[in-house]
C-alpha cells in the first residue's frame, strides 16, 4: 500500500523559493518590479498556509492589522520587518520607486527572517514524536 506523501510545512516552500529568488538575480538584472512581486507573493501564501490569513487577497495594510488583531506569535520586530518589505513592494509596483540595492537585498533578507523566526513550533515536536515513534516500532 501506498503511503500519501508528507505535505511539505509552508516554512519549507517559502524558505526554498526565496532561494531561488536570491539565486535568479532578477533585481540584478532590471527586473525590480518582478523581484519584489515574487517576494511578495512567497511571503503572502506563506502567511495564508502558516496563520489561515488571506493574505493574496488582502492588502499591505490589511495584512498587517490582521497581524496587530490577532496574533501574538509574531512580534513588533518581525511585523516591522514584514511592514517594510510590503510597503517597499507596493511603492515598486504601484509608484515605480526605484529601491537602492541595499533596499533589495534588505527586502529578501527581511523575508527569510520573517519566515524562519515563524516556523511552527509544533512542527519540530511533531517531528521529534515521528521519530520516537519510529524507533518503537524497531
Amino acid at each position: 500500500r501506498l503511503k500519501p506523501k508528507p505535505k511539505i510545512p509552508p516554512h519549507v516552500i517559502a524558505l526554498d523559493a526565496l532561494e531561488k529568488l536570491r539565486i535568479n538575480k532578477l533585481w540584478q538584472s532590471g527586473k525590480i518590479k518582478e523581484y519584489h512581486t515574487e517576494i511578495t507573493d512567497i511571503i503572502r501564501v506563506y502567511i495564508h498556509e502558516r496563520f489561515g490569513i488571506d493574505a493574496m487577497e488582502m492588502t499591505t495594510d490589511e495584512i498587517l492589522a490582521s497581524f496587530n488583531k490577532k496574533n501574538d506569535e509574531v512580534d513588533d520586530g518581525l511585523k516591522n520587518k514584514l511592514k517594510q518589505t510590503l510597503m517597499l513592494a507596493d511603492l515598486v509596483k504601484f509608484a515605480k520607486e526605484k529601491p537602492l540595492p541595499l533596499e533589495n537585498d534588505k527586502s529578501l533578507n527581511n523575508s527569510i527572517d520573517f519566515v524562519k523566526e515563524t516556523i511552527r513550533k509544533i512542527e519540530n515536536n511533531t517531528e521529534g514524536n515521528n521519530r520516537e515513534t519510529e524507533r518503537r516500532r524497531d
